[in-house]
């Protein structure tokens, strides 16, 4: 056996959901009911059923109440039948994440004894098992951020349900601003109603309301930098929007989290009251290295392994916090060529990857029962810290580590690996109490736990904001510097994002919201990738456009074993174009499809097929949503390519860097030193000009996803920032 990962002696349910990501044929509706009925002293014994009458009570008279509710209270799939029983109306409930909505919504569908898709559904991107029936519907805050584009004033609901905000994601920060001034607006047009009758309203043909739509003066791109803006008093008002109010009533909101910070939501609320939630927490063992870890997947590798041959099969299921989708495949190996040489006796052990970019029918796997003799390793991102809970986990290996995305205008995008706070590393450890007494094995000395900050940084003040700036304009917010944020992000991201989506043609000279921004708004993607989609119709190659935009959503179509590194380079140069990386993908996408994404081939070619097979899913959805737009999704620009680059050009003129004389690239933004990404095809090469998908920041800047272009085709690309670019070096 390997080395031990030494811990000193001494230390301080969701039900599972169908695995094949489909909706099931249901049963008879007598199935449903029975199963409810069983599932009812379940409920009954969970600690929120104690305040389930206060709750209520609360909700009848605040327009917003803040819940907090420990690990294993039964906050989130509780609440909202508790509103359904108590006669409200349509309930959205949003998660940060799609398979927390999905599996979350598939319980609560059996606890009220529905069909999914029923009384109970859920709508996700590209998926709704919904209806008309439907009364508590689950979401991503995504897909309630773009149905407030469709309807400003949420007429729909009676209840919006926030859970998990204590993880500040970018759009459930967005949604809290949105929604308050939704709140106020709702409770003005409904006290107009009580007071104007119903037959004024008939005679009108239209009706003008107001709405969560701010105003106020536009900033100017030249405008000199000043410090962060604080919050001001800025009224909310309707500029052209009308439709029937009449029967409109008050908008209630729940904010529900599991963290301690309560009083910073109610005060955002306007004092809202805050009810506490005991949770019912099983003992957890923690324990802490005594020496720090050089390498944590190593470390995470070898405890999972000490743990599965040191402890019964039956002591329960083992999960392991990794910081991302390649650690995670890393370590799925690892244990996997450790599993082949186990000797007699030693129980089988099963390797369930979960993270985001996983298909859904996939990440559901992860609540299938192990086989007998066998003990599963559950290997997750921070998707596993909240809401998606996973029956069976009693070992919880927590690397002490997440990837966290950050922005700098001045030199892109960063992705780095980075410390967790303290709030993440009690979510983790909670994950292994749940359903009795457990262990939590932190890869990370005591005194390192003692440095790790409380909180992390919401995502909102460290990301790039110009498709939460987009959203917002589409939403009707013309002044994004006065929208009221919980946390601002500073004045110099949101006048970058500005220009961005200027610069894009998604903002006219004043500010305001084009036809194509408006159209952009429809896609979730970034600008840029819609930007290019757009200009793909008039250049023939939207069949193309939409391949290489699928392509860029996963972070690796190849694996490079490092004992196979001239093999695998040499498998995979059939598909490389001298053009760069964005054909290099299309060659391989087309490729694969010859082979209908055959097994063995991609062996053959270290092709990753797992990230294929999302591809493909991804494609399938943006092609639904061109059509429902009345885009040809089939028109090919054949052999001519260059018209393909200079699509997508149209959408990354900002991202172009220029060869020196010394050899190096040097951004046309920012005027930073660009290093080739080693992966890229276009790596050690030179070409007068690249353009690329993104900037990351390791130890030195790297441009991924690399292509050649010509240096005149920057300058038509955006004339608004490059009409007079000198594109000589």
């Amino acid at each position: 056996m390997p080395p031990k990962v030494v811990f000193p002696d001494t230390a301080d349910t969701v039900a599972k959901p169908a695995t094949n990501g489909k909706t099931k044929h249901h049963k008879p509706k007598q199935d449903h009911r029975a199963l409810a009925h069983r599932l009812r002293g379940q409920r009954e014994s969970l600690p929120i059923f104690t305040a389930r009458n206060a709750i209520i009570q609360q909700v009848r008279q605040h327009p917003t109440v803040i819940v907090v509710g420990e690990t294993g209270s039964g906050k989130t799939t509780q609440i909202p039948q508790y509103l359904l029983e108590s006669g409200f109306g349509t309930t959205a409930i949003t998660q940060p994440r799609r398979v927390a909505a999905t599996s979350i919504a598939k319980r609560v569908a059996e606890e009220v004894g529905t069909p999914l898709g029923g009384r109970v559904g859920y709508t996700i991107r590209f998926e709704d098992c919904s209806s008309d029936k439907t009364q508590l519907r689950f979401c991503t805050d995504g897909l309630l951020l773009r149905e407030i584009l469709s309807d400003p004033l949420l007429r729909r609901y009676e209840v919006v349900i926030l859970d998990e905000a204590h993880e500040r994601t970018l759009r459930t920060d967005i949604l809290l601003g949105m929604l308050k001034d939704i709140q106020r607006e709702r409770k003005r047009v409904a006290e107009l109603n009580q007071q104007v009758p119903d037959a004024y309203f008939e005679e009108e043909e239209e009706v003008s309301y107001r709405d969560h739509r701010s105003h106020g003066t536009h900033v100017t791109f030249d405008e000199p930098e000043e410090e962060p803006m604080q919050p001001e008093a800025v009224p909310s008002v309707i500029d052209n929007v009308h439709g029937d109010v009449t029967g409109i009533g008050e908008l209630k909101i729940i904010v529900m989290s599991a963290t301690l910070d309560a009083e910073r939501f109610s005060a955002y609320f306007d004092s809202a009251p805050i009810l506490y939630v005991a949770g019912r927490q099983f003992p957890v063992t923690t324990y802490y290295t005594t020496t720090p870890q050089a390498d944590y997947l190593d470390a995470a590798h070898l405890t999972a392994l000490q743990i599965h041959t040191e402890t019964p099969s039956t002591s329960g299921d083992i999960l392991v916090f990794l910081s991302g989708q390649e650690d995670i495949e890393s370590v799925e190996k690892l244990l996997r060529d450790s599993a082949a040489s186990f000797p007699p006796g030693v129980p089988a052990l099963l390797p369930c990857p979960i993270f985001a970019a996983l298909p859904q029918s996939q990440q559901s796997q992860v609540f299938d029962p192990a086989p007998e003799f066998t003990r599963k390793i559950i290997l997750a991102t921070n998707i596993a810290e909240t809401s998606l809970t996973i029956p069976g986990i009693r070992h919880v290996v927590d690397s002490g580590v997440h990837k966290v995305r950050g922005f700098d205008p001045r030199v892109g995008e960063s992705l780095l690996v980075e410390p967790i706070s303290k709030s993440s590393a009690r979510q983790r450890t909670g994950r292994a109490g749940r359903e009795a007494a457990g262990f939590c094995y932190r890869l990370y000395t005591e005194s390192d736990y003692a440095q790790l900050a409380e909180d992390s940084i919401p995502e909102i003040k460290r990301c790039q904001l110009s498709m939460v700036v987009l959203q917002l304009k589409a939403a009707g917010v013309t002044d994004v510097m006065q929208f009221d944020f919980m946390d601002r992000p500073s004045k110099k991201a949101l006048k970058h994002a500005l220009l961005e989506l200027y610069a894009l043609d998604a903002l006219d000279d004043r500010g305001e919201l084009t036809a194509l921004g408006r159209w952009m708004s429809e896609f979730p993607l970034e600008p840029s990738y819609s930007k290019v989609i757009y200009a793909s119709q008039k250049a023939g190659c939207t069949r193309e456009a939409i391949d290489i935009v699928s392509l860029l959503s996963v972070d690796s179509l190849f694996y490079v074993p490092a004992d196979k590194r001239e093999e695998s380079n040499a498998a995979q140069a059939v598909f490389r174009s001298t053009e760069g990386d964005h054909l290099t993908f299309l060659n391989l996408l087309r490729a694969y499809n010859k082979v209908n994404g055959d097994r063995e081939w991609c062996q053959e070619h270290f092709v990753n097929r797992r990230n294929m097979k999302h591809v493909l899913d991804v494609r399938l959805q943006l092609n639904r949503l061109c059509a429902r737009l009345e885009l040809d999704t089939e028109r090919s620009c054949g052999t001519d390519l260059d018209a393909v680059l200079k699509c997508f050009l149209s959408g990354f003129f900002h991202n172009c860097a220029l060869l020196q004389p010394d050899g190096t690239y040097r951004s046309l933004n920012g005027s930073q030193a660009v290093h080739v990404h080693p992966g890229s095809s276009m790596f050690a090469k030179k070409t007068p000009a690249i353009f690329y998908d993104q900037l990351v920041f390791t130890n030195k800047l790297h441009a991924r996803a690399v292509s050649a272009v010509d240096p005149m085709w920057i300058a038509q690309a955006s004339p608004k920032l490059y009409g007079r670019l000198n594109t000589t070096a």
